[in-house]
């Protein structure tokens, strides 16, 4: 929104100063008195303000219901993720770790955890990878050997 109001003084400000640097023609007799440059040059900017509107309009629109689309599919999992959280009451201060990460943990007298409902399930499961099939003249590929990690035992959270 600020890029189409920066463009749209831009565009004001060269327009005022292409009608400043036209040539002055004095009104013929036959016309009747305007109002001067400035509502010359006021009619210009509105008029290219109404075109340039009307020319945007439909984009808009599509970009609003395409907005409204994304936000009502996501609506379920929102819920769901509201419904896991169920009392702020049931949950001890925020920690931080060391490595930046924040630690929310459930109080030890708290209910039990509400279950994990199946639209966000679906949401967490990894995506599929797309099978990429050998060539039939290429030799087989060798796997590299499968090494874990090593790991940090203080970095470790225990459930």
């Amino acid at each position: 929104m600020q890029r189409l109001v920066a463009f749209i003084l831009a565009s004001a400000t060269v327009a005022g100063f292409a009608l400043a640097q036209t040539p002055y023609e004095p009104p013929s007799a036959d016309d009747p008195p305007s109002g001067g440059l400035e509502e010359d040059l006021e009619n210009g900017i509105q008029g290219f303000l109404e075109k340039l509107m009307n020319e945007v309009q439909p984009h808009l629109d599509q970009l609003g219901r395409d907005l409204n689309d994304t936000v009502n599919s996501f609506t379920p999992v929102f819920d769901e993720i509201g419904n896991l959280m169920d009392d702020v009451g049931n949950y001890q201060t925020p920690e931080r770790l060391e490595n930046g990460d924040i630690l929310i943990r459930r109080r030890a007298d708290a209910p039990p955890a509400p279950e994990i409902g199946e639209t966000l399930q679906d949401l967490l499961k990894p995506l599929p990878q797309p099978e990429t099939a050998p060539s039939a003249d290429a030799p087989p590929a060798e796997a590299p050997p499968k090494t874990l990690p090593e790991t940090d035992p203080g970095s470790e959270i225990e459930l």
